[in-house]
C-alpha cells in the first residue's frame, strides 16, 4: 500500500469518530521542532496524538530522527504500518508507542491494533511551545497575565519565556486550544502547519 492509500483510510475509517466528534481537529502534515520534522497526521483534541505511516515504499532510515521528536511533542504517538515494517517497528520503538498494522483485505483495508499508544512522559514545553506562531503566543502570554513587554520578544524567545513560565501541561492545554482554534491554515495555503509570512 502506498502513503496516500494509508492516509485515506486513516481519514475516512480509522480516524472518522474524531472527524465526526466536534471536539476534534485532524491535521495533515503537521510541523514540528521549528519546521525540522513532519508529522504524517495529528489528531488534536483534549490531547495531540501522532500518526506516522511506513507504506510498504517506505524506509525506516528517519524514523528514530523523527520519534526522538515526536517524544517531545506528543501525548500519543502512533506508528502506522504495512506488514513488511511490521517487525523492525515492534524492535526499535519504544514500547509504550502504539503500532497499527494495515492491509489490504480484497476491496475493504483491514486495520490491526498490534498494541494501542500510551501516555509520554517526556513532553518538552519549548517543543509544544513551538508549534504556535507568534501572534499565538503572544495572544496566550496576555491572556495568562504576563507583561505587554512580551509584545516586542522575538518568536524564540517567547517560546522560551513560555517554556519557563507557564507550566508543561498547562502550556500544552492552551497550545492545543490555540491549533484547533486556528483558522488559516488551509485559506493561506499553509495547511501544514507552518507559519505564514506576515
Amino acid at each position: 500500500m502506498r502513503d496516500i492509500d494509508i492516509r485515506s483510510a486513516l481519514h475516512n475509517q480509522f480516524l472518522m469518530d474524531y472527524r465526526l466528534d466536534g471536539i476534534s481537529r485532524i491535521v495533515d502534515e503537521l510541523h514540528i521542532c521549528g519546521g525540522n520534522t513532519i508529522a504524517d497526521l495529528a489528531v488534536i483534541n483534549g490531547s495531540l496524538h501522532a500518526f506516522e505511516i511506513k507504506s510498504s515504499v517506505d524506509t525506516l532510515q528517519r524514523l528514530r530522527l523523527q520519534s526522538d521528536s515526536y517524544i517531545k511533542v506528543f501525548d500519543y504517538i502512533t506508528i502506522v504500518v504495512n506488514g513488511n515494517h511490521l517487525n523492525k517497528v515492534m524492535d526499535t520503538m519504544p514500547d509504550w508507542f502504539g503500532i497499527w498494522l494495515i492491509e489490504d483485505e480484497g476491496d475493504e483495508v483491514r486495520r490491526t491494533i498490534i498494541r494501542p499508544a500510551r501516555k509520554n512522559g517526556s513532553i518538552d514545553a519549548f517543543s509544544v511551545a513551538q508549534l504556535l506562531w507568534k501572534d499565538e503566543a503572544i495572544e496566550i502570554l496576555l491572556q495568562e497575565g504576563h507583561s505587554k513587554k512580551i509584545k516586542t520578544m522575538r518568536k524564540w524567545l517567547l517560546w522560551e519565556y513560555m517554556a519557563q513560565n507557564i507550566p508543561t501541561d498547562r502550556l500544552s492545554e492552551l497550545v492545543r486550544l490555540k491549533l484547533k482554534q486556528r483558522q488559516n491554515w488551509k485559506e493561506s495555503g499553509f495547511s501544514k502547519g507552518i507559519e505564514p509570512s506576515k
